[in-house]
């Protein structure tokens, strides 16, 4: 009987993460992935899913999960959304704290499915504009996870989370201080001698900042 009560906790584990998945709009593959479950019975139960919803809602997306990093670390704002969630993910478990090769194969599993869901709600409860998708959050996972070019730090100057790039030589700043500092290195505008100034002062005498060049 413990057995049998062992194999039903396990597949209502498996039902609820695919179900946490739906909503999040996954891909078939990736439910798959996570939860164990065939194509076919994922299929089967999206199509239930979709009667709960309303209309136009709780449609399965299709085609190829994101495999680049990179595109997605091209926007400024998604990059931000990035550093932020993988530094809660790490917190939470769902990126372990080691490298780990293969991890497109060794991650997937319904505990770590239910982590990776729990940081995901989380992350948009703190940050309700969040535009990161659970499509992409798996990709930030398995790149930060198997470390080949992508991985965490923290900023040099303020330890804020940030993720570095192990193929550059960049100073490793977040963008908030790379900022700052760009703005503390702007000399700003060089004031110009006016024409006819030559003497270094204006018309009413004044002394004035002639050019260097």
């Amino acid at each position: 009987m413990r057995l049998s009560d062992d194999r039903y906790s396990r597949d209502l584990r498996r039902f609820s993460l695919a179900l946490r998945m739906l909503a999040h709009d996954a891909r078939l593959n990736t439910i798959c992935a996570w939860t164990g479950f065939t194509a076919e019975r994922v299929r089967h139960l999206c199509r239930s899913h979709r009667k709960d919803v309303p209309d136009g809602q709780g449609a399965r997306r299709r085609g190829r999960s994101p495999t680049k990093l990179t595109a997605l670390l091209a926007s400024p704002g998604l990059r931000s959304e990035v550093a932020a969630v993988a530094g809660l993910c790490r917190i939470m478990g769902v990126i372990p704290a080691t490298r780990l090769s293969s991890a497109r194969q060794r991650l997937p599993g319904v505990a770590n499915g239910e982590r990776l869901c729990d940081a995901l709600e989380l992350f948009r409860e703190i940050v309700p504009y969040a535009r990161l998708t659970l499509e992409q959050l798996v990709l930030v996972v398995f790149a930060l996870s198997e470390e080949e070019q992508w991985g965490i730090d923290r900023c040099t100057k303020c330890r804020a989370i940030i993720l570095v790039d192990h193929l550059s030589l960049a100073r490793r700043v977040c963008a908030h201080c790379r900022e700052e500092r760009e703005t503390a290195d702007d000399p700003g505008p060089v004031a110009v001698a006016q024409p006819g100034a030559g003497n270094g002062r204006d018309g009413a005498g004044t002394a004035v900042q002639q050019s260097l060049f």
